[in-house]
């Protein structure tokens, strides 16, 4: 592709961004005011934190979304959007992850000043009481909405040192993946969190908001690519085209769950603050959409043939009005929601669950009670879509890939639907037996299945390579993460087999499973780490995919029957155990139907054992047609090799043969 060639014009760069951050400080005020929601009316007798608090706290978090959103977007650009070469970042490249570096530092001095205001929030103390550092301490120590600020201002610090010192490409992802992560502790900790449906509410935020940083940064970032180096400007806004259409849609969808979820009926959109909030929220959303529509239909098209005129007018605008969008978003989350009309207090169950206790379980109910999981949901619809793309794109071109491999991938995309979804991932929050047929669909089906659809083959084939002197595209950054000595390391069959053993006697037997059924993100992770180790260790044994190491095939039949050992001695040891495992979590959900915790338990156990036996099967026969396929390509290669030569190997050997049968000194 074509250089885009754009005047530099970068002393425009820092008055649109003080421009900027003046409309995002006075919308979030005009919202508050008009919402209702600020100023806040003295109540007799009940203690308040004062203006200052009140209009400093909002104001805050406008501060700290805005340098996530710059700081993640420039991060992208680094990694994604600017060509680089593979080993090492282009200047501007380097440039932007650079300024992500002190973006990220003034986040993480914005996430400690939100901390302080939001414990002033909280326990209505003036901005002085709250520096004490006893009250500070307990806060952070003991709250967890404290400690989910004190995290988020601790790991933008590590994101500043890594972008700091990222000069490869590969570098700039790791800053990117953390800048991510470092979102999430506030929403995960937040009203959502201890909200009815918090599972659904938690999941659709962490969608939203690594939705809205990715879009609102990513396109900030291409902005500011433009008016300070702009050589690939083309190459680096049709790459963001590609995964803005992700984000927006991923943004509408968690926007509307979010929105369903608070809002019970219509009427409470024209009839309360909140509401008419969340209309210009969506009005908002929408003329980004046709922005978009509009990139995608003239501006990229003009961008490609060296006009960038258009191009960074409509960007500017639209992160104008993206920019007023996280101001009023913000203004939302300091509004109070329409009452729901629910009189009664929330059980002790449905607060750690997120939904009712639901009556005993029955195989009706465990096949047809299905509940959305926007997180999970999101990440089946990309994997399902991404895939199929890449399949159709090599028939396009006259290629073949087997329809064996496809099946498998959308057999164990749905697999992993129903196990996630499914009355199976809702009983079993509540039923040690039925959680562990989830562990085990998770950890051994799931994994074999995919593993079988061999994509990282079919990415490498699918996606085009980068020309001669031409940047690197996706498929060397693939290449270059293969190669790279943590993947390297964690593909490693030791490394894989010892993960996989390990994943049941480190949840179980160490407390994390009762932290993980407590909390929804917890919960979440727990599923994901099942699903990576079964993933690796099914690789190393019956994978396809280029690997950097992989055993013979009498080793890995070896070790497959080492881990059905050790997955038997943990099944019998848990079976025989007398202790329960997370006591204080199953009182609390107080079950009337299967209360003896010991037996279910038990039955749990030995339904590891029995069903651990099933999946080993599989993959062993698999091994065995795999390992006979491999003697059958060998000998065709050796037939082959010996029409070339005249089968000289076989002569060679003849006559080495008749030298030894005539003695030594012939």
């Amino acid at each position: 592709m074509a250089n885009t060639a754009t005047p530099r014009t970068t002393g425009l760069v820092w008055p649109v961004v003080l421009g900027l951050a003046g409309l995002a400080l006075l919308t979030v005020v005009a919202a508050l005011l008009w919402s209702g929601a600020r100023p806040v009316a003295d109540v007799p007798g009940i203690p308040n934190a004062g203006s200052l608090t009140e209009w400093l706290a909002p104001i805050a978090r406008v501060v700290f979304q805005l340098l996530a959103a710059c700081c993640i977007g420039l991060l992208v650009a680094s990694a994604a959007l600017i060509p680089s070469s593979r080993d090492v970042l282009s200047v501007a490249a380097a440039r932007a992850a650079r300024l992500a570096s002190w973006c990220a530092l003034a986040w993480a001095v914005a996430a400690l000043f939100v901390l302080v205001l939001t414990l002033s929030e909280t326990l209505a103390l003036s901005l002085p009481e709250t520096l004490n550092i006893n009250v500070l301490m307990t806060y952070v120590t003991e709250v967890p909405q404290g400690a989910s600020w004190l995290t988020s201002a601790a790991l933008a610090v590590f994101v500043a040192l890594a972008a700091r010192e990222a000069d490869r490409p590969i570098g700039a992802w790791a800053a990117l993946v953390l800048a991510l992560l470092t979102l999430l502790p506030p929403a995960i900790t937040g009203h959502s969190a201890a909200s009815g449906d918090h599972d659904l509410a938690t999941s659709s935020l962490v969608v939203h908001i690594v939705g809205v940083a990715l879009w609102v940064g990513g396109l900030a970032a291409l902005w500011w690519y433009a008016h300070t180096d702009g050589r690939y400007l083309s190459m680096a806004a049709s790459r963001f085209s590609s995964m803005a259409v992700w984000a927006f849609v991923a943004v509408g969808f968690s926007g509307v769950i979010n929105a369903a979820l608070r809002v019970p009926e219509v009427s409470d959109l024209w009839s309360t603050g909140y509401g008419r909030l969340l209309v210009v929220k969506v009005l908002a959303f929408v003329c980004l959409g046709v922005a978009g529509w509009w990139h995608r239909r003239a501006s990229l098209s003009q961008l490609a043939d060296g006009d960038a005129r258009g191009f960074t007018r409509l960007a500017l605008g639209e992160v104008t009005v993206m920019v007023a969008t996280i101001a009023v978003a913000v203004a939302l989350s300091q509004t109070a929601p329409p009452p729901s009309g629910r009189l009664t207090s929330p059980t002790t169950a449905e607060v750690l669950l997120g939904f009712p206790l639901p009556d005993a379980p029955t195989v009706g109910s465990i096949l047809l009670s299905w509940r959305a999981d926007l997180l999970v949901l999101s990440l089946l619809a990309f994997a399902a879509i991404t895939y199929g793309r890449w399949v159709l794109r090599l028939r396009r071109r006259g290629d073949k890939w087997p329809v064996g491999r496809t099946i498998a991938w959308y057999a164990g995309l749905s697999v992993l639907a129903i196990a996630s979804l499914s009355g199976l991932a809702s009983y079993g929050r509540i039923v040690f037996s039925l959680h562990m047929t989830q562990h085990m669909v998770l950890s051994m089906v799931v994994p074999i299945l995919l593993v079988l659809a061999a994509p990282i083959s079919l990415a490498l084939r699918a996606m085009p390579a980068a020309g001669r002197n031409q940047p690197s595209g996706p498929r060397e950054w693939l290449l270059t993460a293969l190669n790279s000595g943590f993947v390297r390391v964690l593909t490693h069959p030791v490394t894989a087999f010892v993960l996989f053993i390990s994943a049941p006697y480190v949840v179980y037997f160490s407390g994390l499973f009762e932290v993980a059924m407590r909390q929804h993100w917890a919960h979440e992770l727990m599923h994901v780490h099942f699903i990576l180790v079964g993933y690796l260790f099914f690789e190393s044994l019956i994978g396809t995919d280029p690997v950097p190491y992989r055993a013979d095939f009498p080793m890995r039949i070896v070790t497959l029957f080492a881990s059905l050992a050790l997955h038997a001695f943990f099944a019998v040891a848990l079976m025989s155990s007398e202790a329960i495992i997370a006591p204080e979590y199953y009182a609390a959900l107080d079950r009337p139907w299967w209360p003896d915790l010991l037996t279910d338990q038990t039955n749990g156990s030995a339904f590891a054992w029995a069903f651990g036996e099933l999946p080993a099967l599989i993959a062993l026969i698999v091994l065995l047609v795999q390992w006979s396929g491999h003697d059958d390509r060998v000998a065709r290669r050796r037939d082959r090799q010996s029409d070339r030569d005249g089968d000289a190997e076989r002569a060679s050997y003849n006559a080495m043969l008749r030298r030894r049968s005539k003695g030594p000194g012939s």
